[in-house]
C-alpha cells in the first residue's frame, strides 16, 4: 500500500461513500452479519444517524480512509439507558481488496484509545462466526476473550447453520 491511511471519526459529508462501502462490504464478506441486501439506509438516514452519533459520549464510528476511498470501518453502539450505557458493541469490517494489511488494527487502536479517554464504556461486546479464524485472531491481540458460544448463531453462504462466538472486553 503506498497510499497514506487516515482513520477519523465518520461525519455527515461521509454518508454516501459509506453507504457504498457498507453496501460492498455486505457483498463479498460471509462473515458479516451485513449481507447482500446491504445497510438499507438513504443517504439523508445515514447523515442524521452519522450527526446523532457524535452527539453521543458512548457511541463512535471511525472510518479508515486510503486516499479517498473507505478501506475499513469500526462501529462502536452503545444505549443511553444508565443502567447498560457502559456497554459498547462492535462492527467491524475491512474491504477485501485491503485486507492483511493492518487496517482492522490500526482501527481498533483508535477506538480503543477513544473509549479508554472518554471512561464511559467499561464493556465491549462483539460477535464472530468461530469459523472467522483471522478475525478472532485480532480480537484476541487487543484483549478480548470469548465469554460464550452461541450454538447456530449465523448461517453461512451456503444455508448451514454455524456457531459464533460471543467476545467480550473490559475497561476499568
Amino acid at each position: 500500500m503506498s497510499t497514506e491511511l487516515l482513520i477519523r471519526e465518520a461525519r455527515k459529508e461521509d454518508s454516501s461513500k459509506l453507504i457504498a462501502f457498507l453496501d460492498q462490504v455486505g457483498k463479498e464478506s460471509h462473515f458479516l452479519t451485513l449481507d447482500e441486501a446491504g445497510i438499507l439506509m438513504t443517504e439523508p438516514q445515514m447523515e442524521e444517524y452519522l450527526e446523532q452519533i457524535l452527539q453521543k459520549d458512548n457511541n463512535a464510528y471511525f472510518l479508515a480512509f486510503l486516499g479517498e476511498e473507505i478501506a475499513g470501518v469500526l462501529h462502536i453502539t452503545a444505549d443511553f439507558h444508565y443502567r447498560v450505557r457502559h456497554i459498547g458493541e462492535i462492527f467491524v469490517a475491512v474491504a477485501s481488496k485491503f485486507q492483511g494489511y493492518g487496517i482492522g488494527t490500526f482501527l481498533f487502536e483508535d477506538a480503543l484509545e477513544w473509549i479508554e479517554e472518554t471512561g464511559v464504556l467499561k464493556r465491549l461486546e462483539l460477535t464472530v462466526q468461530k469459523r472467522n479464524k483471522a478475525a478472532i485472531h485480532l480480537y484476541e491481540k487487543f484483549g478480548f476473550t470469548i465469554e460464550a458460544i452461541q450454538k447456530y448463531g449465523a448461517r453461512d453462504e451456503h444455508g448451514n447453520l454455524i456457531d459464533v462466538f460471543a467476545m467480550v472486553k473490559f475497561f476499568q
